[in-house]
Formats: structure tokens, C-alpha cells, sequence
């Protein structure tokens, strides 16, 4: 927990599952896909809190919810090591350009590196020019020399299908 300036960052409680789905809708809304945000409070509740399938940290400012991140744990099997994918990174708009997200980041990693991790990742769509400004200005990598591929559900249960139906296993 970090405190200064009023400021607080801790992990999300069960009790506070209505909060994150409204601060995930606010990225979706940010992110121009509010049409993506599908996701139930019993589905969030279920998988971040009975699975406990990702870490949700809150940012408060004046017991007001200003920030969230969800990580998650992905295994590198050549250095046999963990490090985490940051799925989601958000701040308020009205919250942002005062160095709040440098110490929101600077918090998380923190708690990555306590929790044993080596590393973290992420994501940035490509026309969001403010945060990808703000990943450089914070001294982020970009990672080359990968193309990302993905699998909805439709194409999950296609594939699958298709390896019955061939009786190849």
C-alpha cells in the first residue's frame, strides 16, 4: 500500500468487484470498444476471486477509485521464470499528465518484483499515441521481432471440431 498525497494503491477485495467493472468499462469506453466489455460482475467476481485468475490493484485518491491494473502470471520455459502480463493499465482522465501513472507503474512493479516475478509485459493498441508516449518517457522496451495471433471462442471450438472430426488423436 502507498500512501502520500492521499494517495493509495492496494489490491482489490471481493467487495470491491462493482468498482472494477466500472473502472474496465472506462478503458473499454477509452479504448473505443465499449462494445467489448461483455463481462458480468458474477463472471469478474468468479474469475478474479474464486479462481483468483488475475490481481486487480485499485489507485485511490481520496478513498475515490482513480486507477486500475489486472496482471497476470505467464511462465518463460526457456529461463524457466515468471513474469507478469499486465492486461489492463488505466487512470481516469481527469487524473492524468501529474505523475500519477509513473507512480501507479513504479507501484506495480514493486509488487511484481515482491511477489518473486522477473519481468512484466503489455500491450498498447497502436493509435494510442498518449500512452505509448508515456510507456518511451518511462523507459519501456518494445518488444520486435513477434508477430501475436489469437483464437476468439468461435475458433477455439473450430480447431477443436476440426482435430475430432480428422480422428487424428
Amino acid at each position: 500500500m502507498t500512501h502520500k498525497d492521499n494517495i493509495i494503491i492496494r489490491k482489490a477485495m471481493p467487495e470491491d468487484i462493482d468498482t472494477i467493472k466500472k473502472m474496465i468499462m472506462g478503458l473499454a469506453e477509452y479504448e473505443k470498444r465499449p462494445q467489448d466489455m461483455t463481462a458480468t460482475i458474477e463472471e469478474l467476481r468468479y474469475q478474479l476471486f474464486e479462481r483468483n485468475i488475475a490481481t486487480v490493484l485499485l489507485m485511490e485518491r481520496d478513498e475515490e477509485v482513480i486507477g486500475y491494473a489486472i496482471y497476470y502470471p505467464i511462465f518463460a520455459s526457456f529461463a524457466a521464470r515468471a513474469k507478469v502480463h499486465l492486461e489492463d493499465f488505466y487512470i481516469k482522465e481527469q487524473f492524468r499528465g501529474n505523475g500519477l501513472g509513473r507512480r501507479f507503474f513504479a507501484k506495480i512493479s514493486e509488487i511484481i518484483i515482491s511477489e518473486g516475478y522477473t519481468g512484466m509485459e503489455w500491450s498498447c493498441l497502436d493509435w494510442n499515441m498518449p500512452s505509448i508516449g508515456f510507456y518511451n518517457k518511462i523507459g519501456a522496451k518494445r518488444e520486435t521481432g513477434r508477430e501475436y495471433f489469437e483464437y476468439d471462442e468461435a475458433a477455439l471450438k473450430n480447431i477443436a471440431d476440426t482435430i475430432k472430426d480428422s480422428k487424428m488423436l
